[in-house]
This record gives C-alpha cells, sequence and structure tokens, in this order.
C-alpha cells in the first residue's frame, strides 16, 4: 500500500508540472481556432470545396505543457483526383501564413508558424487529406487520422492527466515518438494505452509482464496478422488490419518494460525528468576510449536534405551494408550506430579489431573434392604455403587492406549505401577515428547516450 501512495503521490506532483493551465490552454485553443477560420475563408475565397478541422493532442488536451502540436487537416471531398488535392491543399495551406516549410509525409504538407497576441511563436503542421467515409476507404496514409482523432475524443475524457503521465515517463527513457530515428511510442498509442488500462500507474504494472508479441485489441475486432514479426500489436480500433504499435523497435519495446519495472519498484520523480543533460566533452570522450581499449571510427559526411522518416531507414541499411563490408575483410565491430546531428549526418563504428597482419589464410575444398581442389591447387600453384590442414587445400596470400580505415577509403561506395546517402557520400565524406573525430554541437549528446550516462 505504501508504495502505491507513493506512486500516487509522485505522480500528483509530475501532473502539477506538465498539465498545461487554462491560460496555455486557450492561447492554443485561440490559434488554433484562428488558423481553422483562416483556411475556411481563404478556401471560399478561391473557389475550393475543402474545409479545415483540429486534430491531435491539442484537439484533444494530451498536450504536454509547453509542447502543443497543433495540426490542422484540411479536409477535401474523397471523389477528388489526388494531384487536385496536392496542389490545391498545398496553395490554400501557403496561403493563410508567411512563415512555413513544405515538408513531406504519405503527400506534401505544410509546417507553418503564426503568433498570438502577445507574440508568442505556435508551430502548426496543416496537411491536406480526403474526407474519406469511413477508415477501409483511405485514399491516403493520412485519411485516418480523422477518425482517429473522433475515436479517442468520444472517450478520452477523465482520463487526459494519465495520457501525459505516460508521455512524460517515456520522454524522460526516450522512446516517446514514432519517427524513425526513435521508433518509440506515438501519441495515439499512447493515448489508446491509457484507454485500455484506465491509469497510467495500471499500464505500467501490465507493462512490467509484457511478453515479445503482446496483443491489445480495445475493441476486440482485430484482423491484423502479423503475429511474430512485432514485439507490441495493439489493434488500431477505426482499422483493425493495423498495428498501431508497428513503429515501436524491439528496443523502445524492452525499455519500456526495464523502466516499468524500475519504477515501480522504487517510485521517484526523476523517471519524468527531461531535463537536458551536460553534453560529453572531447576530453571526456577520449578518456573513454582509452579506458576501453576500442577503435572508433567515424564516417561523417553533409546529411542529406531529405525528411529524417526517409533518411534514418536509409542511414540503418547503409550501416549493415558497411559492417557486412568490414567483417567479411577480417575486422571485428563490437558497436555501431548512426545519427544525423545539425547540418552533419554521421556512421560510428567501434572495433574490437581495426588493424590485421598482412598474411590472410584462405581455406580451400577438401582434397577429396576431385574436380574443386584440382582447380584451386591451379590457381595457387606457385604459392609456396599451399598445404593440406584438416583435409583441405589451405594457402596463405596477402591481405588487400591491414586496417579499416584504409578499407573504408577505399571500398566504401561499393557498399549499398541508399539513394540519398549515397550522393552525399559522392561529394564528399571524412574517416575520423579516436583523437581526429570532431565535436560539433550535438556529438556530445550523442556519445553521451551512446556511452549510457542518459
Amino acid at each position: 500500500m505504501k508504495g502505491e501512495e507513493e506512486i500516487k503521490k509522485i505522480c500528483g506532483e509530475v501532473i502539477e508540472k506538465i498539465r498545461p493551465d487554462e491560460r496555455e490552454r486557450n492561447k492554443v485553443k485561440t490559434v488554433t481556432d484562428f488558423i481553422i477560420a483562416k483556411i475556411n475563408k481563404k478556401a471560399s475565397e478561391m473557389g475550393i470545396e475543402a474545409h479545415a478541422i483540429s486534430v491531435g493532442s491539442t484537439a484533444r488536451n494530451t498536450w504536454v505543457s509547453g509542447e502543443a502540436d497543433i495540426d490542422i487537416f484540411i479536409m477535401f471531398p474523397a471523389d477528388l483526383p489526388e494531384e487536385y488535392l496536392k496542389e490545391k491543399g498545398l496553395a490554400l495551406a501557403k496561403s493563410i501564413s508567411e512563415k512555413y516549410e513544405e515538408r513531406y509525409a504519405s503527400h506534401p504538407y505544410i509546417h507553418a508558424y503564426f503568433y498570438d497576441a502577445e507574440g508568442t511563436e505556435h508551430e502548426a503542421d496543416i496537411v491536406p487529406c480526403f474526407s474519406v467515409i469511413d477508415a477501409s476507404r483511405l485514399k491516403s496514409a493520412v485519411d485516418r487520422t480523422p477518425f482517429h482523432n473522433e475515436y479517442i475524443v468520444k472517450r478520452i475524457s477523465g482520463l487526459e492527466d494519465e495520457v501525459l503521465l505516460l508521455k512524460q515517463f517515456l520522454k524522460s527513457a526516450g522512446i516517446y515518438g514514432s519517427e524513425q530515428r526513435r521508433k518509440g511510442f506515438s501519441g495515439y498509442l499512447c493515448e489508446l494505452l491509457i484507454l485500455r488500462y484506465s491509469t497510467f500507474a495500471e499500464l505500467l504494472r501490465n507493462a512490467s509482464r509484457w511478453k515479445y508479441g503482446e496483443r491489445i485489441d480495445i475493441e476486440g475486432r482485430g484482423k491484423y496478422k502479423g503475429e511474430g514479426k512485432d514485439p507490441l500489436i495493439v489493434i488500431d480500433p477505426v482499422d483493425p488490419k493495423r498495428n498501431v504499435a508497428a513503429a515501436v523497435s524491439l528496443d523502445s519495446f524492452c525499455r519500456l518494460i526495464d523502466a516499468a519495472r524500475d519504477f515501480l519498484a522504487c517510485p521517484d520523480a526523476s523517471y519524468f525528468s527531461t531535463a537536458e543533460k551536460k553534453e560529453m566533452n572531447k576530453a571526456e570522450f577520449i578518456k573513454l576510449v582509452k579506458e576501453r581499449g576500442t577503435e572508433f571510427v567515424m564516417v561523417l559526411f553533409d546529411a542529406p536534405d531529405v525528411v529524417e522518416d526517409i533518411l534514418f531507414p536509409q542511414l540503418r541499411k547503409a550501416e549493415a551494408s558497411i559492417a557486412r563490408l568490414i567483417e567479411r575483410n577480417g575486422f571485428r565491430i563490437y558497436r555501431s550506430d548512426v545519427s544525423v546531428e545539425g547540418d552533419k549526418a554521421f556512421f560510428i563504428f567501434e572495433f574490437l579489431v581495426w588493424n590485421l597482419p598482412k598474411v590472410k589464410k584462405h581455406i580451400g575444398p577438401p582434397v577429396t573434392s576431385r574436380y574443386h581442389s584440382e582447380q584451386f591447387k591451379s590457381k595457387y600453384a606457385s604459392q609456396q604455403s599451399l598445404r593440406i590442414e584438416n583435409g583441405r587445400y589451405v594457402v596463405e596470400i596477402k591481405r588487400k587492406h591491414t586496417n579499416v580505415v584504409e578499407l573504408l577509403r577505399n571500398e566504401l561506395r561499393s557498399c549499398s549505401l541508399g539513394k540519398h546517402v549515397s550522393e552525399s557520400i559522392d561529394r564528399g565524406y571524412e574517416i575520423l577515428k579516436n583523437e581526429e573525430i570532431r565535436f560539433f554541437e550535438g556529438i556530445g549528446a550523442f556519445f553521451r547516450h551512446y556511452f549510457g550516462f542518459d
């Protein structure tokens, strides 16, 4: 009982800090209403049959104080062609703000900036979509969002604080957000988990017992058939064939389980802290590298100008391809990772073996396999080292690359790097090791996380 009281006390204190007050809610609502009215007015003036609605956390009162993400969807009739939606939707979105960026999800949208009466800046995503009859008749992935909004709005009343606690807990653990960089829990997924378990504490109690392949189906109508490939399955109540938790990686899934167990065992407000930690500096990095006795090699290049949800899958596929090249040549990787910090992207490899001798043992076929052994022996007949070991021909040959930096400088472009990464590397890249690694903005935070100090 004491543990439950302590959890309740901590959660109450946290909520008072992260729940938006009435003034903040009114400011966000005023800006949201202004954007919607402006879009509807402009649509009428431009002769466009469309109207705007508010969706997402600000429409459902489930945003953490200071982190309001205003999402406005422009609803177009479903019988219109997609090209019309892209052209007119973007034109309409751009017409209502002087400051905006064009971004891309399943199709282009606008990230715009607005100011309230006090001059405070507010950011808003303005997304054109089709007003389909139901979620089974989608013309694009974003068409599903208004149905999500309707489902949550009807059910979340009275549970908003529980959602805020879960979001803050996940933020502190570094697993909030479904983007490819993080592969964590989306806001919508958080809301569904609270709808399923009613309270944040009850969710943690259940999460602490989760097994791989945990399945949650609030409506009991799930038709998703991806069992075995996803660590967590949460059936979308508005689209029973979809797993809302598909973006959650195995590591993010396990980090929630681990954090839930630790918090329940020893409740503490630090599990909700998102205070920025001091970045690791270069001297601290070098000291750690020397203590570990490993070698760090960074492949550094300009970050391709594409959204992160396109870039990060490419970076990870390229990382895997480079790792295969490295291992094929006899070097041994301890760990590797990728990141984008500012305008730079990089691969980082930590090595157990980064230098090799000039000589390499090349194992041939069994002597008893006459055809293949004769081919092998003919090819290497001039080699004095040709011998038989364990029933096979063996020959010593000269290793092409004796250190990993040389290998990467000569053969990096032979790897499968992906379109955007390849184009950027073709324009130039650097290979840096240990002391040569530059500490530009963000790299200290990356290494702090890499070494487990977060």
